[in-house]
């Protein structure tokens, strides 16, 4: 069963979360950003971001194609009548 909008977002709060902390630490660490590819951890993280970010653009995708059914079903039965 796939996924609520609501549980992707809130995965996706968690994740922007969890790359913030590493990334505050990297800056008191004294790296900067663009040295943050680097990091095999920052990288992993990052990637969880943008799969969430990709997971919820389907959603979108998808909630926009049911409700395109909807209203085409509910036109062929108005048209029907």
């Amino acid at each position: 069963m796939p996924l609520s909008r609501t549980t992707i977002e809130r995965q996706l709060q968690t994740a922007k979360e969890a790359l913030a902390v590493w990334v505050k630490s990297l800056t008191v660490k004294g790296i900067e950003r663009p040295q943050f590819r680097k990091d095999p951890r920052w990288r992993q993280l990052n990637a969880d971001c943008n799969a969430i970010r990709r997971r919820l653009d389907r959603v979108a995708e998808i909630e926009a194609n049911n409700a395109e059914v909807a209203q085409r079903k509910s036109e062929k039965l108005a048209a029907a009548e």
